[in-house]
């Protein structure tokens, strides 16, 4: 462990000393940082220090050198607190103790104010602010001493006392998704295989074969690389006029912006929406916007007070002398990364009558937020809670008239008290509802009319899919909104219907899968527990289950 100590932690680690010549303006935001009280030096006084344990550039968990019974990880923050001596003892130390601290600092970007700078400037100078933005949280070891806590409290200049907050002596569980391999490949989730999709053909167009159906796409299953090569081909097709798209967040190296970028060097007209206020991705989409805005593309600028969090594509293209669109509208970012780790549902479509409301989702974030009537689009802030409530009530009423009537949902969300009291209505008028939400849901009944699950597995759980019984007739829609205030009030997002019946049997039949699940899925109906539902069927792990259907759909 020494060795490791001095090889790979102490070049990097630099200790601030925590006195009347500190010159601090806070903690980096969310970073574990280790305050250590020093003694021994002089009899009776005590020395403060601060060291940060740098997390983001060294590995959270280190493997020990093998045991013959066990395998041994230790944390990066232990073994700087073991090494203390390494660091202090050459000053006289003799007494070394270490606590934990972490500062949240005030991350919102406030876009008012100043109109003399573009929007893209003043979320940059927001971003700079952070540093030295006020802290609205300042966790600590609750072990730590009071006279240490008194130290950090005068150094950062805490003025509020609610702002502390006893903590435990770990922090960051993020940092476990790195956690090492302790018991080898054979225990790690194989990389899935992409399934090809029945109606996308090599040798021709993706738009090709969506002129001639409605495709549906299912992340990870099928591959996101339909949409990059979608793109890539429009960039270069003599016969696709222009290209416009909402982006939120990006990856790194994003192949969906080379494309566009590819497209407005081939002189097609390109637009892109990307929202600057998307919560910590604001510098690299600040970076993106840059370098799109200098390939030729037009960038729009965002909306004040409003979150553009729609996922949308709309291609214009010359077919026999005429225009014609072609829209994609997903429930998941246009990001290659997240597409192999979040389960995501696609629609590519020609349906004029949605394209055309696509273009109208374009001219609303472009016309700065005019309220614009939509007959197939379900599209917030104007729409969405007044749409959706109103296909609960038929339910309400088929239920009331002794017809058929069910509500099914997939979802990240449920906490919109206007929808959660209609639900429940629903329910008590004998409504089945069935609702997959994956972060929260605030149904709780122990009517059997309900079912609200939960799934953590593989890939986290990211569509958004609404079916309707609507007396047989079942209407289905797929996109970006959850049930959630900020979703319903304040964001544009876009919900789409799926007309083909043949895609909306598709996502029954992924629903249902969803809702027999007894492997991954956990009951929330009746309490807040989480209880694994193991109810001695068949074994029914969601996403396996479903990569199997996917596959024998595309046979």
């Amino acid at each position: 462990m020494k060795e490791y100590f001095y090889e790979n932690i102490l070049p990097g680690l630099f200790t601030v000393r925590l006195n009347k010549k500190s010159k601090l303006s806070g903690l980096s935001d969310g970073t574990i940082y280790l305050a250590v009280v020093l003694s021994g030096k002089e009899k009776g006084k005590k020395d403060y220090a601060l060291i940060n344990i740098h997390a983001d550039k060294l590995p959270r968990f280190v493997v020990l050198p093998d045991n013959e019974k066990r395998k041994c990880v230790i944390r990066l923050d232990d073994i700087i607190r073991f090494c203390m001596e390494d660091i202090f003892s050459v000053f006289g130390y003799t007494e070394y103790k270490a606590y934990t601290v972490k500062m949240t600092k005030d991350a919102e970007i406030e876009l008012y104010g100043n109109v003399s700078k573009s929007y893209i400037d003043i979320v940059a100078d927001s971003i700079k602010k952070r540093k030295t933005a006020n802290p609205v949280r300042f966790i600590h070891d609750k072990e730590m001493p009071k006279d240490l806590i008194e130290v950090l409290i005068k150094v950062f200049k805490i003025k509020k006392p609610e702002y502390l907050v006893k903590g435990e002596r770990y922090h960051n569980s993020k940092d476990f998704i790195n956690f090492p391999n302790l018991l080898g490949k054979s225990k790690v989730y194989k990389p899935i295989k992409s399934i090809a999709h029945r109606d996308i053909k090599k040798g021709k167009l993706i738009l090709d074969s969506v002129r001639e159906k409605d495709i549906l796409l299912h992340y990870p299953y099928n591959s996101f690389n339909y949409i990059v090569n979608m793109l890539r081909e429009a960039s270069i097709d003599p016969d696709v006029r222009s290209i416009k798209i909402t982006l939120y967040r990006l990856a790194e190296d994003s192949k969906i912006i080379s494309a566009l970028i590819n497209a407005a060097n081939n002189g097609k007209s390109v637009t892109a929406f990307l929202e600057l206020k998307a919560r910590f991705d604001e510098k690299q989409n600040i970076y993106w916007s840059n370098e799109l805005e200098e390939a030729g593309v037009k960038i729009i600028k965002t909306i004040p007070g409003i979150k553009v969090h729609s996922k949308l594509i709309l291609i214009r293209k010359k077919h026999d002398g005429e225009n014609l669109y072609y829209s994609n509208i997903s429930t998941g970012n246009f990001n290659e990364k997240t597409a192999k780790l979040y389960s995501d549902t696609s629609l590519l479509t020609a349906n004029q009558d949605i394209c055309l409301e696509v273009g109208k989702v374009f001219y609303l974030i472009e016309s700065a937020y005019q309220n614009i009537n939509f007959d197939h689009l379900i599209v917030s802030p104007f729409y969405t809670r007044k749409r959706l409530i109103k296909l609960i009530e038929n339910e309400i009423e088929s239920a009331k008239e002794g017809k058929e009537a069910w509500i099914d949902i997939k979802i990240n969300s449920v906490t919109d008290t206007a929808f959660i009291n209609k639900l429940m209505k629903a329910v008590d008028s004998g409504v089945r509802v069935r609702i997959s939400a994956r972060a929260s849901c605030s149904l709780i009944s122990p009517n059997n009319k309900l079912l609200t699950i939960g799934i953590v597995d593989k890939y986290l759980e990211h569509s958004r899919i609404y079916m309707f019984c609507n007396r047989g007739e079942n209407k289905c829609y797929i996109g970006s909104s959850d049930l959630m205030i900020r979703n319903l009030d304040t964001r544009i997002e876009v919900l789409t219907p799926i007309y083909d019946e043949d895609l909306q049997l598709e996502l029954k039949e992924i629903l249902d899968i969803q809702f027999r699940d007894n492997v991954k899925a956990r009951d929330w109906s009746t309490s807040e527990r989480n209880i694994i539902i193991s109810n001695g069927k068949e074994k029914v792990r969601t996403q396996d289950v479903i990569y199997k259907y996917i596959k024998s759909l595309n046979g």
